[in-house]
């Protein structure tokens, strides 16, 4: 037994060392031991663990901006992008396969925690559920990305090798999406209901501990039953509309629609990129100066649906030097967009470009996990299709008024470093007396409101242009199963093409075929061979 526990410590250690690039941040030395250099686990320190492996993927960080992001930013149109590229629908094998890895991580401490909590008494156990149930919640947004990018992905059998020691039961069956979607819903609606009821019941030290090692909502457990509660309604919705899971999706989603949810940015689900000296934003400016920097046409149409500026237009992009905001689209060719881009054209450049003061050199930035905005447009999308009873006018424009809120918040109060190179006219800070006030949104958003005659056109658009750069992967995922907002896809006839049109779902990293050859051989059969035009059960078909 002692020589299995050493295994796990060194799988343990040599894994987080590996896949973590801010472990040597004091933060995170004083919330999360080295496992090579402690006799002992436990929970609460485990739960920082899990929520480290996740890191990536949670904050806004470079690798993410940089590779993932850019990735999904060109599939949902939500960044301004060259068209003809030759990887306009491709993304790196090494990117799919960090994001798996990134995934598994965190599945595999979360084992370790089952693991521990298990191993403990009774009485212990008492003080340490909390820690597990809101891991859980965090593993389930973790899992739920994953399968909405891959389709069925190995779970139930999966991450346990640093609990068995046994390398040859480790290689993990793939489970069905569907299962997993319906595992979901039933176990988010539990743990709503079970983080309400260990509120109030947990020690003075235990509630100290988990102040301390919760980093995303700071030991409230008002926020997580929200934060579970707001998975449940966007996993709800999610598969309300077809396939498989319909009648279970409205189900969850009439239940979710009634309960507690975030309602403005204050209550949002979000990290701070200051949190306790967690410094993300050089990061940010690497990645969004590097290449989501220019504007997206589609995003500017929908902040100008109503023939006037929308507030969040100013706060996003900086227009360019003649005041316009034109950005980059598909419906351009490649002569007019190098056009537009020649080098001696920088100082005038044609295209607007991310307000720096909000975004690039914004040291503060605010990773958004879950957003008040993000709720009200799921809750308006229930109401106008019928799944829960309220009324869908008034929560779009709750939605508006929340991005706005949002954005100009980053922008407010972020702490900045103005850019010394050319780029720093595109720098552009507002004071808190600009920020609208809630009726002036109120106001504005009914205009929004007014202009589409679709009204599921005007919900998707504005949630996807919400969405924007920062959570791309979601916009994705809703324009795969609405068909919202209606974007073109060209071919791709550039150079070396590899995907020319549009895909469904990402393959699977090469690193299933070599590792985990036979499971991923009788899974692949369920997603058209592994094919990147495989429609997933709950999404609709992109052409």
């Amino acid at each position: 037994m002692k020589k299995l526990y050493t295994l796990i410590l060194t799988i343990v250690a040599l894994s987080f060392l590996s896949s973590c690039d801010i472990d040597n941040s004091q933060a995170f030395k004083d919330r999360y031991n080295n496992p090579a250099k402690t006799t002992t686990v436990s929970c609460d320190k485990l739960m920082t663990g899990s929520f480290m492996y996740g890191n990536g993927y949670t904050y806004n960080a470079y690798w993410r901006m940089y590779t993932w992001d850019n990735y999904f930013g060109k599939l949902a149109q939500t960044i301004g992008f060259s068209v003809n590229s030759g990887s306009m629908y491709y993304i790196n094998d090494g990117y799919a396969n960090n994001r798996w890895t990134s995934f598994y991580d965190i599945l595999r401490n979360y084992r370790i925690m089952q693991r521990q909590y298990e191993s403990e008494s009774a009485e212990q156990q008492a003080e340490d559920r909390i820690f597990l149930a809101l891991t859980e919640v965090f593993l389930y947004d973790h899992l739920s990305q994953i399968v909405d990018i891959f389709g069925p992905v190995p779970f139930e059998k999966a991450g346990y090798l640093a609990i068995t020691g046994d390398l040859a039961s480790s290689y993990p069956a793939y489970d069905s999406d569907v299962d997993l979607y319906k595992m979901m819903l039933t176990n988010l609606d539990a743990l709503y209901t079970e983080i309400g009821s260990l509120s109030g019941t947990i020690g003075k030290a235990t509630q100290t501990s988990l102040e301390k090692q919760d980093y995303i909502c700071g030991g409230d457990l008002d926020m997580w039953q929200s934060y579970a509660n707001a998975l449940l309604l966007r996993l709800g919705i999610h598969v309300a509309s077809q396939g498989a899971l319909a009648s279970e999706g409205k189900a969850a989603v009439a239940k979710a629609a009634g309960r507690k949810l975030p309602a403005t940015w204050d209550e949002s689900i979000k990290v701070h990129a200051d949190f306790e000296s967690f410094a993300y934003w050089e990061n940010f400016r690497d990645s969004w100066k590097d290449i989501n920097a220019t504007a997206s046409q589609k995003v500017i149409d929908a902040f100008q649906v109503t023939g006037e500026n929308d507030p969040r237009l100013a706060v996003v992009y900086f227009p360019n030097e003649d005041g316009n905001y034109f950005g980059m689209h598909v419906g351009e060719t490649s002569q007019e967009q190098n056009d537009h881009t020649a080098a001696e054209e920088y100082d005038k450049r044609y295209y607007a470009r991310l307000n720096y003061a909000t975004f690039t050199y914004n040291n503060l930035f605010v990773s958004p996990v879950f957003s008040a905005a993000e709720a009200w447009f799921l809750l308006a999308e229930a109401y106008q299709q019928g799944y829960a009873s309220g009324n869908a006018e008034d929560a779009f424009k709750h939605g508006i008024a929340a991005s706005i809120e949002q954005y100009y918040d980053e922008n407010v109060n972020g702490s900045q470093e103005k850019a010394t190179s050319p780029e720093g006219r595109y720098f552009k800070k507002f004071a808190a007396a600009d920020i609208p006030s809630e009726g002036e949104a109120l106001a504005f958003a009914q205009k929004v409101w007014n202009a589409y005659s679709d009204k599921m056109d005007a919900i998707m658009t504005q949630k996807w242009a919400h969405f924007g750069i920062t959570q791309p992967t979601q916009a994705w995922t809703d324009i795969r199963r609405t068909g919202y907002p209606k974007l073109d896809y060209p071919t791709d006839t550039g150079t070396g093409v590899k995907f020319p049109n549009i895909v469904n779902r990402v393959k699977y990293p090469n690193s299933e075929n070599a590792n985990n050859k036979a499971n991923y051989t009788e899974a692949k059969a369920n997603v058209g061979d592994d094919s990147e035009s495989f429609t997933l059960f709950w999404a609709k078909s992109l052409k």
